[in-house]
């Protein structure tokens, strides 16, 4: 066991009950530099910080100097029960076994172990039908038949009095339906004449427009929601399937994952966030791991970095400690003074500055196995078979209007003939041949007149 004694602090008389400057063991971490960074001069990092604090904030002055110790927690606490060291000062996790022994301050942060996994990065096919999941498939079939059923509605009105509605049966099939469907859009053009059709019109403009705005907020929660789901969401699933899971290096986590029947030739020990992250990128098949266990602050802590934010996320706390702690011998009357002091920290602004400082402004809270929520931008792939269907419509409308019509032969049916005339009546009541006669006495031709052709030229 390495040892190096550091400058001491002073913040004035002796405290009752002892005689000399206390010699305080600060454990020289290889990782996790944010909560105890030990080099060969100075010791800092958030749990320096908040012990400094909190001293300064005790009824009487105290004098001590750090110890740099290079081994394990557990020996750590065992040399303070010993007398070796007068108290410990570090990210040590509060436990039943240990507080036998010792005896352990207020605790300064939230702790627990909670899992670190990869956000799951689905493989999408080429071609994505997400867009029909918001709603179910009774729901669709109920919204076509109702368009369907509107266009009917508003045709058996509209034909006996509104010119826009009349003609061939096919005219009168694709107006009714296009006038139905273009309400989801709501960009119908056609004009509607009957009261009874507006109120029918407006009753169903409303059904759409509520079941359009359930879709879009629908939509946006299932994309949300899947890409960010979580690769894994249970230990269970982990011990079952036999992979590989991660800790970080000297931890209690190590005789947790034991108590909980897991081989200690599946568990990896790892010291920083950089190791973390390049485990759980490889995956347990690849020679890395499919999980991290660790305590919540490393977690935090970890998440915090924007490097790592949006590709991994904590989930399910697993196991709960009552936090951070701060170790003394039994029955030391520092205990009491530190753990209020340390009570006022937490609830001023000086605790909230110095974790911002050390951890983070923003960081995040546990999940315990919620979903990240925020919002994502949609992508054009997610709609790839809405637009392959709108393409093949477009594709068939340009090949039925490729041949020549009968305008551009001169020839056409009897309903093609006719059209011409009502135009020409429309501008001259007085008949197209200028003599009285109406177009309803001109018998129709298999060939379009002349005249009528250059009336509805300039009719246009």
């Amino acid at each position: 066991m390495n040892n190096r004694i550091l400058s001491g602090r002073d913040t004035g008389a002796l405290t009752r009950g002892y005689v000399n400057k206390l010699r305080i063991a600060v454990p020289g971490k290889p990782g996790f530099k944010a909560f105890v960074n030990a080099t060969s001069h100075n010791v800092s990092g958030y749990c320096i910080d908040i012990f400094e604090a909190a001293a300064k904030k005790l009824p009487h002055v105290l004098r001590y100097e750090f110890v740099v110790v290079d081994g394990s927690y557990d020996e750590l606490v065992r040399n303070v029960c010993s007398g070796i060291y007068d108290a410990v000062v570090g990210d040590i996790t509060i436990t039943a076994e240990q507080a036998v022994d010792v005896d352990f301050t207020m605790p300064y942060t939230e702790s627990g172990v909670s899992l670190l996994v990869l956000t799951e990065n689905d493989s999408k096919p080429a071609i994505e039908w997400v867009f029909l999941k918001p709603l179910t498939t009774q729901l669709w079939l109920a919204l076509v038949g109702g368009f369907f059923f509107t266009g009917l509605v508003v045709w058996m009105i509209e034909f006996p009095r509104n010119p826009e509605y009349q003609g061939s049966s096919l005219r009168q099939c694709s107006t009714a339906l296009y006038f139905s469907f273009s309400t989801l859009t709501f960009s119908h053009g056609q004009i509607i004449r009957s009261p009874l059709s507006k109120i029918v019109v407006v009753i169903w403009c409303f059904v759409v427009l509520v079941i359009v705005q359930s879709y879009t907020a629908s939509l946006s929660s299932i994309l949300t929601a899947k890409r960010l789901r979580p690769s894994v969401t249970d230990l269970e699933q982990l011990l079952s399937n036999g992979d590989y899971i991660g800790h970080q290096s000297g931890s209690l986590v190590q005789s947790v994952l034991k108590k909980r029947g897991f081989n200690v030739n599946r568990l990896n020990a790892y010291t920083n966030k950089t190791e973390y992250a390049e485990a759980l990128r490889k995956g347990s098949k690849n020679g890395g791991v499919s999980a991290i266990v660790d305590e919540i602050p490393y977690i935090t802590s970890f998440l915090s970095d924007p490097k790592y934010h949006n590709e991994f996320q904590m989930v399910n706390r697993i196991y709960k400690t009552p936090g951070l702690g701060f170790v003394f011998p039994k029955e030391s009357q520092l205990v009491h003074d530190l753990s209020v002091a340390i009570l006022e920290l937490t609830f001023g602004a000086e605790g909230s500055q110095i974790e911002e400082k050390w951890l983070g402004k923003a960081t995040p809270l546990p999940s315990y196995g919620m979903p990240n929520t925020d919002a994502t931008p949609l992508t054009l792939q997610s709609f790839s078979g809405l637009f392959i269907i709108t393409s093949s419509e477009g594709d068939g409308g340009s090949e039925g209007h490729g041949g020549s019509g009968p305008l551009q032969n001169g020839t056409g049916n009897r309903s093609m003939a006719n059209q011409p005339h009502r135009e020409a009546r429309n501008v001259n009541p007085q008949g197209v041949n200028g003599i009285g006669e109406s177009p309803g006495d001109v018998e129709p031709n298999d060939s379009l007149p002349e005249h009528a052709i250059l009336i509805e030229m300039n009719t246009r």
